[in-house]
């Protein structure tokens, strides 16, 4: 049994009407269209594709790229590779070639098909008012993110994909270079990941599950870790 083997650790932020979100709309919310008087209790769910714990798909950045359905399942069942730098992030960090190096140093080279991990300790801010969105006067919002030199070492490695517990690998490049570095290199970003302080450097498997939705660019996901006792 699986559970005689590994420790299971939810990394998906719980979705409510008080989420952040990249705009700072609401972009969730659950209506009840029948209950319990009418035998069961029916909810619609409405909500932005890009809420919460999400997947970024290639096609959400480059027209014809693959779409969240088409994603192979192989690449969602992957060991982990976490990049901790939650000591040192704070708003406006990137994570650095040399963060990856260190990395890599300790613990070998990333391996092929692996989810890098971004654990730079915001989302301690998840549902604290502005905290996480952390936008200045001018409307810029000030958060962790990954460097473009780093994006591109990790696409070196091969990777299957890069998540961050921010909104977002691009924070102060408007340009968006990291999106379009992975995505346009068909690795897929996930975004808002939950609380990875439980994760060793390797040796954990991630299990990460958008929903199949046909021609999507974004999708809302559950991903679990899967960590050896």
């Amino acid at each position: 049994m699986i559970l005689n083997h590994f420790n299971i650790v939810d990394l998906t932020q719980p979705l409510s009407e008080n989420v952040p979100t990249w705009n700072g709309s609401c972009g969730f919310c659950i209506e009840i269209k029948k209950d319990y008087d009418q035998m069961f209790r029916v909810q619609q769910v409405k909500m932005h594709a890009g809420v919460g714990t999400h997947m970024d798909a290639p096609s959400h950045r480059i027209q014809g790229g693959v779409s969240i359905a088409d994603i192979p399942v192989e690449q969602l069942v992957v060991p982990i590779c976490l990049i901790d730098v939650s000591e040192k992030a704070e708003a406006d960090y990137e994570i650095s070639v040399q963060d990856i190096q260190d990395h890599e140093a300790k613990h070998g080279l990333i391996p092929s098909n692996s989810l890098v991990i971004a654990y730079t300790g915001w989302g301690r801010f998840w549902m604290k008012g502005d905290a996480y969105r952390n936008m200045d006067a001018k409307g810029q919002m000030h958060f962790p993110a990954f460097s473009a030199e780093s994006a591109e070492l990790l696409l070196k490695r091969n990777i299957s994909g890069i998540a961050i517990d921010t909104l977002s690998p691009d924070c102060l490049d408007l340009e968006f270079t990291v999106h379009k570095l992975i995505l346009g290199a068909g690795k897929y970003i996930i975004e808002n990941i939950g609380d990875c302080s439980q994760l060793p450097a390797r040796e954990s498997y991630a299990i990460a599950l958008p929903l199949r939705a046909e021609n999507s660019t974004e999708s809302p996901m559950r991903i679990i870790a899967l960590v050896p006792h």
